[in-house]
């Protein structure tokens, strides 16, 4: 079994959801605005992923991404195959539409988007 502390976060969750459902809604909605921005496909989850080709390429991106206040991961292999590194935007609740709209802002001047 969870220890006691471990149930009682959970349930707490599950109120927090319960009172205010666009926690759950939000991310998925702030995901598909980043990506009707950049033209790329409707997003599927609160999880984009840019494919940008080579390891090099997608650590270079997501180390200017971070220098512009993003943190985006780079997916590189073995995670995935080679020639096939991306970058992995996450998006939560706690995000704001400025937020998305900077970082797309940010993602389609410097032309990754088109990769």
């Amino acid at each position: 079994g969870l220890p006691p502390a471990s149930a009682a976060a959970a349930l707490a969750a599950l109120d927090v959801l319960d009172a205010e459902p666009w926690r759950l809604t939000r991310p998925l909605a702030l995901a598909r605005r980043f990506t009707l921005a950049l033209g790329l496909p409707r997003a599927q989850s609160a999880i984009v992923p840019l494919m940008v080709g080579e390891a090099e390429r997608a650590l270079r991106l997501s180390a200017d991404l971070e220098r512009d206040g993003f943190l985006v991961v780079a997916i590189r292999p073995p995670t995935v195959p080679a020639g096939q590194a991306r970058l992995r935007f996450a998006f939560s609740a706690a995000h704001t539409d400025a937020d998305v709209e900077r970082l797309a802002s940010v993602v389609a001047e410097t032309g990754m988007a088109a990769a």
